[in-house]
């Protein structure tokens, strides 16, 4: 069973938000689908929506209402600036949108729940039958480039997450992430799919409310992405009084040796499950896991495949992944939307990997980020992870014409940077190019923003 079909215990919680907080039940959550559905009117056709979205009942709602209702769903920051907003809007021609009151009151529509719906001017192209979502690769969303997700490709991703963590409808996720992240969404998706109740909130985890509300709800697990994780690491979470909390979930990019290490440990004093997760979007969010019983002499890897899903490696050493959570392929427009499954459950990560003596997957770098530097080729990837690792400072690695540019937030270390790459690389110094800025730019699911932090560096130019 689909957990949009909202299965749950109907008097159990399936939301709880608000300050101070209040639940609203399996029950209640149907029938709020149906009330919305009823808002957005008669469905003559499969529809296209926009969801301008947050951590929040009424974004949870519009989301569920129309997978219930058979229609597809583009979910968007509800920051999003007004020019990507406008672009894609031009591009997708949406049936309807659902966002702030504020931010839409230029635009006709009625208001539901403290929000603005805007039904749109109809468009008759068609939707493919099995399409269910679209969700962006850009933390910024400044690409029209979306995914394309299917009913089939989000029910079995749930499924096996909520497998492979030994879910139940007592567990209570509290919201870290954005839902229009993927790894966001796949918090939802997956306890929804067992009847747990969800803490909703769009708080940091460095505001005093957000542990408020974490204790106040009872939270039981966290997850996070690396620069979560960062903030976690300063707070001394392992030294907070935290009784309810069980689990940990780390994906979205790489976690340092050293902060796995630390939670790691933390984990093992207090009783915690540490899971380190990797996934793509095009994946529906989870492609791998490495249980918490290898994470003490597997630290760095990325583990096993889910549940369902087969990892292997291409004769170029690319990590390939087989699963029914493989996106139907990427849509750049409307008319994209009719399009069927264009990868049959085949999906190529980019990533390069190897496999152990024990049949655990490592990622050793990416495919595409390579600098050639005098016709030497250099991984990106490792170029930051050796920064970290020797220096321990943050660093982003960008490829320039026949050089390498290292960014860092640290002005202190630029001669030492220099110096460790100049005598690890093997190559000439006019070929090297360090630099620092103020803050390394991140997108909203806290990964290093390359497209933006090239845009800094052309406005302020270094040598």
């Amino acid at each position: 069973m689909s957990f949009w079909s909202l299965a749950g215990d109907p008097d159990a919680p399936a939301l709880i938000a608000g300050a101070p907080p209040h639940a609203i039940t399996y029950a209640e959550l149907r029938n709020a689908c149906d009330q919305f559905n009823a808002v957005l009117g008669e469905r003559k056709q499969k529809r296209l929506g926009f969801l301008l979205c947050r951590n929040d009942v009424q974004s949870v709602v519009a989301y569920l209402a129309a997978l219930r209702a058979g229609d597809c769903l583009a979910l968007l920051p509800e920051t999003i600036a007004d020019g990507a907003l406008d672009a894609l809007l031009e591009r997708y021609r949406p049936d309807w949108l659902l966002g702030p009151e504020e931010r839409l009151r230029e635009r006709v529509g009625s208001s539901w729940q403290g929000k603005r719906v805007v039904l749109c001017d109809s468009d008759a192209r068609p939707i493919h039958i099995d399409l269910a979502l679209l969700l962006s690769t850009s933390g910024t969303t400044g690409s029209p480039r979306m995914v394309r997700l299917s009913y089939a490709n989000l029910a079995a991703n749930a499924a096996s997450i909520a497998e492979y963590l030994a879910l139940g409808s007592a567990e209570r996720p509290i919201t870290t992430l954005p839902m229009h992240y993927s790894y966001g969404l796949s918090v939802i998706n997956s306890h929804l799919h067992v009847g747990a109740a969800l803490l909703l909130t769009d708080d940091a985890v460095t505001t005093r409310s957000f542990w408020n509300r974490f204790r106040d709800g009872g939270a039981t697990s966290l997850a996070g992405v690396p620069f979560t994780w960062q903030m976690l690491a300063r707070l001394r979470i392992e030294r907070m009084d935290l009784p309810t909390l069980r689990t940990l979930t780390q994906a979205g990019g790489r976690l340092s040796p050293e902060l796995t290490e630390h939670f790691r440990q933390a984990a093992d004093a207090h009783g915690w499950r540490f899971f380190v997760m990797y996934g793509q979007t095009e994946a529906t969010a989870r492609i791998a896991y490495l249980p918490p019983d290898l994470l003490a002499s597997k630290i760095g890897a990325i583990g096993q495949a889910i549940p369902g899903g087969e990892l292997s490696i291409a004769d170029d050493g690319e990590l390939l992944y087989r699963g029914p959570n493989v996106m139907l392929g990427y849509a750049e427009s409307r008319d994209d939307l009719a399009l069927g499954d264009t990868l049959h459950g085949v999906l190529r990560t980019g990533d390069l990997a190897r496999q152990d003596e024990d049949g655990v997957y490592w990622l050793t770098g990416r495919i595409k980020r390579i600098a050639k530097v005098f016709g030497n080729r250099v991984n990106l990837d490792e170029v930051e992870a050796l920064i970290a690792t020797r220096l321990g400072c943050a660093a982003a690695a960008l490829d320039e014409d026949d050089a390498l540019r290292v960014v860092l937030t640290q002005p202190a270390h630029e001669a030492e940077v220099l110096e460790v790459l100049r005598n690890t690389l093997g190559v000439h110094p006019s070929g090297l190019r360090v630099c620092s800025l103020d803050v390394l730019p991140r997108t909203s699911s806290g990964k290093l923003d390359y497209p933006a932090l090239r845009e800094r560096l052309k406005a302020a130019p270094h040598g």
